[in-house]
């Protein structure tokens, strides 16, 4: 890689999430986004984690933005097979955020109660919720230790210590990497986290478990399986239910017509935030709720224009309930990124593409689609209604050079 380089690449993770940043700036930058499927990992990511451990590099960070089974999977493959921080088997890891109970609550140690147990070993016992990949491998993965549990037993850098506090964009506005590199957090805030701390106790509570959270790590284990059924049997409200309908596959609607906020807590929990690596400047967004995302960029602007980065990484796969009109008249950007292969919830929403390539423009927007889908096909055949440039790429699952972008 020539010096002063910064890459990105995006997996085929079915449904979810993975990205590999890997930079010379000049020093080595590598920070891994989430890892789809135990399948993503096996498959894509193994070799070039691998292949960056050859050149003596390690992983400056590992992100999971939030306790999903399409981001997080492939990162307990990743960390089983990568064994203990000390004596890593595939690259070293230098940090990780991961946001787990023990990151949010005062854990004290205790008996746990024996009907308490029972409950709890049964939640475990059925994992992560799987949709479409119904493989002997993805079954075996979603079963036994969570993301915490490895990390603890890994005894890895977590969250800048040992997993006990949680990384939030109130306590950790700038993480630095280097003297080059560095995050600015856009969420989650401390009130996010609470409000998935108070829904998780409640659901605790709602099936029967009534003694105190313990530091035992069955709690770490209960809390990501619990947390990520509730994304999986998210229940839509009727009204939602209405505008996934109107929209699917149409290309008639605007967005500001049809724009509904997501409601999981869970995705409000997701990890934001800008990385910046030498003067390239990166958008991840994770699946977090466009409206915390419009306050934090207000907050950094210092004039009227759009915040300008070289790539965006689209909120919760294009879904129109996690990017407003609002949201876009605030940022832009040459390069989008957007992850889905339209299995889900029919992402990427055609609306947010239109939204994002009808917007005046100096310079030619790229649309990155992981797969093609629906969308990506109508985006190739779409005029933007202000005559801006675009381009449609699918299948974008090669190293992409940032640097050169201009803006």
């Amino acid at each position: 890689m020539k010096s002063n380089s910064v890459k990105l690449k995006m997996y085929p993770a079915k449904n979810g999430d993975a990205f590999l940043i890997s930079a010379n700036v000049p020093e080595p930058i590598n920070i891994l986004i989430d890892g789809g499927y135990a399948s993503t990992y096996n498959k894509y990511i193994s070799s070039d984690l691998k292949e960056l451990a050859l050149k003596g590099c390690s992983l400056n960070l590992v992100v999971a933005t939030h306790i999903d089974a399409d981001h997080i999977l492939g990162l307990i493959e990743f960390f089983k097979s990568n064994g203990c921080s000390t004596k890593s088997k595939i690259i070293p890891v230098l940090n990780v955020i991961h946001n787990s109970v023990r990151s949010l609550n005062s854990l004290r140690a205790d008996l746990i109660r024996n009907d308490d147990l029972e409950l709890l070993k049964e939640i475990n016992h059925q994992g992560y919720p799987i949709s479409e990949n119904k493989t002997e491998e993805e079954i075996s993965a979603r079963q036994g230790s969570s993301l915490a549990a490895l990390l603890l037993a890994g005894k890895y850098n977590w969250n800048f210590s040992d997993g006990s506090q949680s990384i939030n964009c109130d306590s950790f506005p700038i993480i630095k990497l280097n003297s080059n590199a560095s995050l600015k957090l856009l969420g989650p805030s401390i009130e996010r986290l609470n409000e998935l701390r108070k829904w998780w106790l409640k659901e605790l509570q709602r099936i029967g478990i009534i003694g105190g959270v313990t530091e035992d790590i069955i709690f770490d284990d209960a809390f990501e399986f619990l947390c990520a059924k509730n994304l999986f049997n998210r229940n839509y409200t009727k009204k939602e239910k209405d505008v996934i309908s109107q929209v699917s596959g149409s290309s008639t609607n605007f967005l500001k017509d049809v724009y509904s906020p997501d409601l999981s807590i869970t995705n409000s929990s997701s990890v934001a935030f800008i990385a910046e690596i030498g003067s390239t400047m990166l958008l991840f967004l994770g699946d977090a709720w466009s409206e915390d995302i419009e306050i934090k960029i207000k907050e950094l602007k210092t004039n009227t224009n759009k915040l300008l980065f070289q790539a965006i990484k689209i909120s919760h796969h294009g879904s129109l309930h996690n990017t407003s009109t609002s949201l876009l008249e605030l940022i832009d950007a040459t390069s989008y990124f957007i992850s889905s292969n339209g299995n889900h919830h029919d992402h990427p929403d055609i609306e947010v593409l239109k939204e994002i390539v009808d917007r005046t423009s100096k310079f030619t927007r790229r649309l990155y689609f992981s797969y093609p889908t629906p969308a990506s096909t109508f985006m190739k055949n779409y005029k933007s209604k202000s005559g801006a440039c675009f381009t449609v790429h699918e299948t974008a699952n090669n190293w992409i050079d940032l640097t050169s972008e201009i803006l």
